[in-house]
């Protein structure tokens, strides 16, 4: 997505983070590639687009490869700087037109079609639903009795249960440590 900016500098992720003015974006030159571009990387101001409006519309024609968008991050003129407004599940796509710079909710033939729902891992078909329920009920009982009142160590759930809890009491648990250093 990026690389150094003085070419004597190796890519370190962690100096990327830290210090993203010292890196340039390549990501555009993987576009003209791409018929599907799913994105879900978390995004905010000081890192670059992948995809910014000025790209889009230096480079597109009625011929362009890129089709459709699936922005599952949801940045509002964020990674993909045209993604302009979140979808819903009942209106989940808008086209966006980059010569003119419109957006259309729905498909139209010219454009790009985004997808913005925001809340998607949410949308389960019903035959999931049904298959995760069946799965969960055997483990309501202990779920319901369990003393939250003490130490995570000392829960008494399953161990299935057990190691998806992420957070207890306000913090992480063992299985989850690492993730502090993304905080």
């Amino acid at each position: 997505m990026v690389k150094p900016k003085s070419s004597d500098h190796k890519f370190i992720l962690q100096e990327y983070y830290d210090s993203p003015h010292l890196y340039q974006p390549i990501f555009q030159k993987y576009i003209p590639s791409l018929t599907i571009l799913l994105n879900c990387i978390f995004w905010n101001e000081k890192y670059p687009r992948l995809v910014t409006k000025d790209y889009m519309k230096k480079n597109y024609t009625d011929t362009f490869k890129l089709q459709v968008i699936g922005d599952i991050s949801v940045d509002i003129n964020g990674a993909i700087e045209f993604t302009e407004k979140v979808t819903t599940p009942d209106n989940p796509v808008f086209t966006y037109n980059p010569k003119s710079d419109i957006i259309t909710d729905g498909y139209q033939e010219k454009g790009i079609v985004v997808l913005a729902v925001d809340n998607l891992p949410c949308e389960i078909p019903k035959e999931s639903s049904r298959e995760f329920s069946n799965s969960l009920f055997g483990f309501i009982p202990k779920v319901v009795k369990a003393d939250y009142s003490v130490g995570f160590e000392e829960l008494d759930l399953p161990d299935e249960i057990k190691r998806a809890v992420i957070l207890y009491h306000g913090q992480l648990t063992p299985d989850y440590q690492y993730m502090n250093k993304f905080l």
